[in-house]
C-alpha cells in the first residue's frame, strides 16, 4: 500500500513537470452508472480523457493537453469530452507566462491569436476585479460548427491615424445639423472633409489641424445672426492603444482592463477608448453626408433615402376611428457604425426601415374621414368635432411644422394643439407690420410637416403588416441591396479624402466567422411523449398527443361584437359562422386531452354597435357589468368563467375595451379573436391550425401546461433537481407612453413550477424612465409566491432583463440587480436555514432585440435558405472581455431572421459559455402559446406581453391626454413652468393608475397585479401661438419655438 502511494506521488510530480513542456495526456473517466430507466443509458466516461466516453448520454469532460478523444478532437462517444491541446508559449510585457492555445478560431479566413489573447486575460484576471463576468472561453464545443456570413466590414487603421477632439459648443436659436455642417463650410472651407462633427457636442480633425480661433460670433444681419459657436478643449486620442485593447497585446493589463468601480460611458468599453469608436463613427459618415444631400441623418450613424419613400396604405392607423395614417410614408436607409470586435475594429452595416411625416400641405395628407369610407372632410366649412380634434391632435401634436408666410417667407414651429376658435384671431404679424388674421388665409395651405421627422402614431395591424412586408426580405436578397448600398455610399464615393486623410479605409467584403448550431432540445407532452421537433424551422406538431397537463374547461361564454346597427343594443345568441368556429375549438381542445369540452356555453350574446368609429368603451363595459358578472355566481371560490369575443376587424379599441372589462372590472378571462381573419376563406375552409394556436391559450387560462423542457438533459446537467423546483425564472421589461408627462408600465414575472410555462406577472406604473423602481418589491412578492407553493426558496435564480441598451448594463448591475440581492436576502432569512439551507445563486442577462446584427448562410440564392435555430455566435463581433453572444433560436417566418443578443452581468453559478448558451435556447422552446421556439428568452417575453396587457387597460386615457384633454389637474401656476409640469406629469401618473390601472382580484392568481408609484417629469416650456383657418369657422394650432 505504501508502496503504491509512493508512485502515485512520484507520478503526480512526474506529470506536473510534464505539463509546463508537453501537456500530459488526459486520464481515463470513470464509467457512468447505468440509470434504472432503460431509455437512459449512461455508459460513457463521466470525465473525458485519453479514451474519451463510449455511448454516453453525457458530455464528458475535457481531456488533458494532448490528451482527449482521437487526438485533440472530440471525445468519444455521444458528447464525449473533448481533447486537450498542445502548449503554446508567449511573451507578454517582458514577463514569461504559459499561455495555453485553446481552440482554432477562423475569422475572414485564419487568426487564432484571438484565444491567445483570451488566455491572457484569464491569467491577469487573477489580480483583477472586473465590473461583469469576463469571458473564460471560446471553445465552446456543443453544437455542430458552421460558418455564417455577418454583415460585418473590417475598419483597418494604421499609425498615420491621429486624432484630436475639440468640444463644440453652440448658442443661439437654431441648433440643426444643417446649421452645423453651414458654419464649417463657411469659416474652414478648405478643410470642410477633414472636421467631422458628431452633431453632439465634439468636433473631430486630424492631429495636425489646428483652427485660426476658437470663438466666433456675429453681427446683425448675418445669416448667423444670434449664434455663436465655440472650439475648445483640444485632445489628442490615442487610436494606438485602442487597437491594442482590441488585441489585449503590447499595453500594461492595469490601463486596458476597467476596475470594478470605474465609471464607463457605455459600461463596455472602457471610457478612453469608448471616445476613440465616437471618433470613428463620426469620420466614416462624414464623407457620404456631404456627398449625399438627399440623406435625412438620424441620431448616430443612421441616414435614410428620401427619394425612396413609400406611402402606407389605406387607413394604416386608427386614430379614434380617424384615418390619420396617410401623413406617414416608409423610408429605407442604411445605418454604419463602428464596433470593437476581436482583434479588430469593425463596422456594422445593415438595412433600415422607418416611418417618417411627409412633407406635403395638411389637406393632402389628413384624411379625415371614418375608416376607408367617403371623402376628406372639407374644413374650411365647419369646425372639427370633438372626435376630429382629438384624432389630429394625437398624430401632429408635438410635430415640427413649417409654416409658409403670405410674404414668401417660412417659420418653424411646433404643433403643440389644434382646436376650435375664432375667425378673427391675428395668427401672425408680417415685417411690413400687416397682421394677418384666420379669413385672410387658410389652414390647407399654409402647414406642412418640417423634413425629416419620424412618424410617431402607433400603427394599426393593417398599417403594421404593410410596413413588415415593405421592410422584410429574405437573406439573399436583404445580402445583395446591402452590399450594393453600402458600396455606393462608402467604396465607391468619389475621392473619399476623409478616410485618406485620416488612415483609415474599410475593408470590401464582409465577414465570414465561425458559429455553432446547437443540438434540439428535449420537449416533453402528455404522457410522458416526446415532441418531434422539425430542426429547420424549430417547430413540432403535436397530432396524437396531449398537452403536458390537460385542465378542465371552465365556463364559457360567447360574445360577438358588430357595427352597423341603427342603435346600440344587445341581442341573445351569435352567429353560425362563430358558433362553428367555437366547435372547431372545442374539438381541437378535446383532442389534446382538456376535459368539459362537451359542456354547452352558459350565454350567447351579440352586441351591437352604431359605426365603427365611435368608441366602444362604454358599451362593453356596461355589457359586462350587466350581463356577464351576472353568470361568476356570488359563492366563494366560484369559478371564474371564460369568455370567447370575436371583435369586428383589428382596430385595438375593441381589443382594449375588452380587456380592460374583463381584466379590471368584472375579473373574468378573455380571448378575442379577430373578425378580419375568421372571415379569412383559408380558415373558414379550415380552422385546424387558427384553433390549435387558440387551444393553447384555451388550456393556459384553465390552468394547464401545454409542454414542458423540464426532462431536457442538458438542463438537468446545468441545474441539479431541475424536476423538483430548484429554478425560478425571472423576466423584466419597461414600457413607454412616448412623452416624459405620461407614465411607462414595468412587469416582472415569474415562474413557479419546473416546466417554466406558465408566468405570473407583477406590473407598475412608474414615471418615465427605463430603470425599474418596484424592483425589489416586485422580485419579493414572487419569492413569497415560490415559497408558499413549495414550502422553499428556489436554488437558482435565472433573471432576464430586456429592453437596455449598452450604456445602462452597469444601471442595471448598480441598481437592479442590488434590489434584487436585498429581496432575495430578506426572503432567504425569513425562510430560514432548515427549510432553504443555502442562499439562492443569481443569474442576470440582458436581452438586446434592437441591434443591427444579422447573419447569412454561405452560398444563399433563394428564400429557402436561411440560418437555422440555435444558431450562436460568441467570438470575432461580440464583446472582447465579457461574455456575451448571439443567439437565433427560431426561424424567420418572413424576411431575414434577427438574433436576439445576451449579456451576462452577473454570474453566481460560475458557468461556462456554454451551459448559458444551451440554457437560453432549451428555455426558447418553454413558451406556452406556441409549438415552436421564441425569437429570444420567453421570460422577456412575457414580461413585455404584460406591459401590453397593462397598457390596453389605460390607453384610452393615454388617448385623451394626447388629444389635448386635460383629465387630471394639477395644482399649477399656470407659468409652463418646469415644477407645473412635473405637477402635471405626477398627476397623469396617479389619475391614470388609479381610475384605471388595478386587477381585478378574482384574477391575481391567474395574471397580473398593478401598483402605482411616483413619478417626476420634467417637460420643456411651451409658448402658444394660435394658426387657424377663414370663414369664421377656425381651428386653432398652438405652438412653440422650434
Amino acid at each position: 500500500m505504501e508502496r503504491r502511494k509512493r508512485r502515485r506521488r512520484r507520478g503526480g510530480r512526474k506529470r506536473r513537470k510534464r505539463r509546463t513542456v508537453e501537456g500530459r495526456k488526459g486520464r481515463k473517466g470513470r464509467k457512468g452508472r447505468r440509470s434504472r430507466r432503460k431509455w437512459w443509458v449512461i455508459e460513457g466516461r463521466k470525465r473525458g480523457g485519453e479514451a474519451g466516453g463510449s455511448g454516453g448520454s453525457w458530455r464528458g469532460g475535457r481531456g488533458g493537453w494532448g490528451g482527449g478523444g482521437e487526438g485533440s478532437s472530440r471525445g468519444g462517444g455521444h458528447r464525449g469530452g473533448r481533447g486537450g491541446f498542445s502548449p503554446t508559449t508567449t511573451q507578454f510585457q517582458g514577463d514569461a507566462i504559459l499561455v495555453t492555445e485553446m481552440d482554432k478560431m477562423t475569422i475572414s479566413g485564419d487568426n487564432d491569436n484571438e484565444t491567445i489573447a483570451l488566455s491572457k486575460r484569464v491569467l491577469a484576471f487573477r489580480d483583477k476585479q472586473w465590473v461583469f463576468p469576463i469571458r473564460k472561453e471560446y471553445n465552446t464545443t456543443s453544437g455542430r460548427p458552421t460558418y455564417v456570413i455577418a454583415n460585418y466590414y473590417e475598419l483597418m487603421t494604421s499609425t498615420q491615424t491621429k486624432i484630436v477632439r475639440y468640444v463644440f459648443e453652440m448658442t443661439g436659436p437654431n441648433r440643426s445639423k444643417e446649421l452645423v455642417d453651414s458654419f464649417i463650410q463657411k469659416e474652414f472651407p478648405t478643410v470642410v472633409e477633414y472636421l467631422c462633427p458628431d452633431y453632439g457636442g465634439y468636433l473631430y480633425a486630424p492631429e495636425d489641424w489646428i483652427p485660426g480661433k476658437q470663438h466666433f460670433t456675429y453681427p446683425a444681419g448675418h445669416e448667423f445672426e444670434g449664434q455663436t459657436f465655440t472650439l475648445k478643449s483640444r485632445l489628442v486620442l490615442n487610436v494606438d492603444e485602442y487597437r491594442d485593447y482590441l488585441a489585449a497585446s503590447d499595453v500594461p493589463i492595469s490601463s486596458i482592463l476597467p476596475l470594478a468601480h470605474e465609471e464607463t460611458e457605455n459600461c463596455v468599453i472602457p471610457v478612453a477608448f469608448y471616445a476613440v469608436s465616437m471618433a470613428l463613427n463620426a469620420i466614416i459618415i462624414r464623407n457620404p453626408r456631404l456627398k449625399n444631400t438627399h440623406l435625412i441623418h438620424e441620431k448616430g450613424n443612421t441616414m435614410y433615402d428620401s427619394r425612396k419613400g413609400k406611402v402606407l396604405s389605406q387607413d394604416p392607423c386608427s386614430i379614434s376611428g380617424l384615418d390619420t395614417g396617410h401623413s406617414a410614408q416608409i423610408i429605407v436607409g442604411l445605418h454604419a457604425s463602428v464596433r470593437p470586435g476581436s482583434q479588430r475594429c469593425l463596422v456594422n452595416a445593415s438595412k433600415v426601415t422607418n416611418l417618417y411625416y411627409r412633407t406635403l400641405p395638411m389637406e393632402d395628407i389628413v384624411n379625415l374621414r371614418e375608416g376607408t369610407h367617403g371623402q376628406g372632410v372639407n374644413l374650411e366649412n365647419r369646425l372639427l368635432d370633438k372626435t376630429e380634434e382629438k384624432g389630429v391632435n394625437q398624430c401632429w401634436t408635438g410635430v415640427l411644422i413649417r409654416v409658409d408666410l403670405p410674404d414668401g417667407t417660412s417659420q418653424y414651429r411646433v404643433l403643440k394643439r389644434v382646436h376650435n376658435g375664432n375667425a378673427q384671431q391675428v395668427i401672425w404679424e408680417t415685417r411690413e407690420g400687416v397682421q394677418v388674421t384666420v379669413e385672410m388665409y387658410s389652414i390647407r395651405k399654409w402647414c406642412r410637416a418640417a423634413e425629416g421627422q419620424k412618424f410617431k402614431v402607433r400603427l394599426a395591424a393593417s398599417g403594421s403588416r404593410d410596413m413588415i412586408y415593405h421592410s422584410s426580405s429574405a437573406p439573399f436578397e436583404y445580402l445583395a441591396t446591402l452590399k450594393d448600398e453600402f458600396s455606393n455610399m462608402f467604396h465607391r464615393a468619389q475621392d473619399n479624402l476623409t478616410l485618406s486623410r485620416f488612415g483609415l479605409d474599410i475593408g470590401k467584403e464582409l465577414l465570414k466567422i465561425q458559429a455553432r448550431t446547437l443540438a434540439m432540445p428535449r420537449v416533453m407532452m402528455g404522457r410522458n411523449s416526446t415532441a418531434d421537433i422539425d430542426s429547420d424551422n424549430g417547430s413540432w406538431r403535436p397530432r396524437g398527443k396531449s398537452f403536458h397537463s390537460p385542465a378542465a374547461l371552465l365556463p364559457y361564454i360567447l360574445l360577438e361584437i358588430r357595427t352597423g346597427a341603427r342603435a346600440v343594443r344587445v341581442d341573445p345568441g351569435v352567429g353560425k359562422s362563430f358558433k362553428d368556429l367555437i366547435i372547431a375549438l372545442l374539438g381541437k381542445c378535446r383532442g389534446y386531452g382538456m376535459t368539459g369540452t362537451e359542456v354547452a356555453a352558459s350565454g350567447e350574446f351579440t352586441l351591437w354597435l352604431t359605426s365603427s368609429r365611435d368608441d366602444p368603451r362604454v358599451d362593453i363595459e356596461n355589457l359586462f357589468k350587466g350581463r356577464i358578472e351576472g353568470f361568476k355566481g356570488g359563492a366563494a371560490g366560484a369559478q371564474v368563467p371564460l369568455i370567447f369575443c370575436l371583435l369586428p376587424g383589428s382596430d385595438s379599441r375593441y381589443y382594449n375595451a375588452i380587456k380592460r372589462a374583463g381584466d379590471v372590472l368584472s375579473g373574468v378571462l378573455t380571448i378575442c379573436m379577430d373578425g378580419n381573419k375568421t372571415s379569412n376563406q383559408k380558415i373558414a375552409r379550415d380552422p385546424g391550425s387558427y384553433c390549435e394556436t387558440l387551444a393553447l391559450k384555451v388550456n393556459l387560462k384553465c390552468g394547464g401546461i401545454n409542454h414542458s423542457t423540464q426532462s431536457d438533459l442538458v438542463l438537468q446537467h446545468i441545474f441539479p433537481g431541475l424536476e423538483s423546483n430548484t429554478v425560478m425564472l425571472l423576466g423584466a421589461d419597461v414600457s413607454h407612453s412616448g412623452r416624459r408627462d405620461l407614465p411607462s408600465i414595468s412587469a416582472i414575472v415569474g415562474s413557479y413550477e419546473p416546466s417554466h410555462s406558465r408566468l405570473y406577472s407583477e406590473v407598475a406604473y412608474q414615471k418615465n424612465q427605463e430603470m425599474i423602481e418596484n424592483m425589489a418589491e416586485g422580485v419579493r412578492s414572487h419569492l413569497d409566491r415560490f415559497h408558499d407553493k413549495h414550502k422553499t426558496l428556489p436554488r437558482f435564480i435565472v433573471m432576464f432583463r430586456d429592453g437596455v441598451s449598452e450604456s445602462q448594463y452597469r444601471q442595471v448591475l448598480d441598481r437592479e440587480v442590488v434590489a434584487i440581492d436585498a429581496a432575495v436576502d430578506r426572503a432567504f432569512l425569513q425562510s430560514g436555514t432548515q427549510r432553504t439551507p443555502e442562499r439562492p445563486k443569481l443569474v442576470v442577462l440582458v436581452v438586446g432585440k434592437r441591434h443591427h446584427t444579422r447573419f447569412f448562410p454561405p452560398g444563399a440564392t433563394d428564400k429557402r435558405h436561411k440560418t437555422l435555430p440555435g444558431l450562436v455566435v460568441d467570438r470575432a463581433i461580440t464583446a472582447i472581455y465579457e461574455k456575451d453572444f448571439f443567439l437565433q433560436a427560431h426561424a424567420a417566418i418572413q424576411g431575414t431572421p434577427r438574433p436576439a443578443h445576451y449579456f451576462v452581468i452577473r454570474d453566481d453559478m460560475d458557468l461556462s459559455d456554454t451551459q448559458i448558451q444551451e440554457l437560453v435556447f432549451n428555455w426558447s422552446f418553454s413558451f406556452g402559446r406556441s409549438f415552436r421556439s421564441v425569437s429570444y428568452a420567453p421570460p422577456a417575453y412575457c414580461a413585455d406581453l404584460a406591459c401590453g396587457r397593462a397598457r390596453a387597460w389605460i390607453q384610452h386615457k393615454v388617448d385623451d391626454i394626447r388629444g389635448g384633454e386635460n383629465l387630471y389637474p394639477a395644482s399649477a401656476s399656470g407659468s409652463n413652468s418646469s415644477s407645473d409640469i412635473t405637477a402635471v406629469a405626477q398627476a397623469n401618473l396617479h389619475g391614470i393608475a388609479g381610475d384605471c390601472g388595478r386587477l381585478h382580484e378574482d384574477l391575481k392568481e391567474t395574471m397580473c397585479e398593478a401598483e402605482c408609484n411616483k413619478i417626476v417629469c420634467v417637460e420643456q416650456n411651451m409658448d402658444k401661438v394660435n394658426i387657424g383657418n377663414k370663414r369664421g369657422l377656425i381651428n386653432i394650432i398652438e405652438m412653440h419655438d422650434a
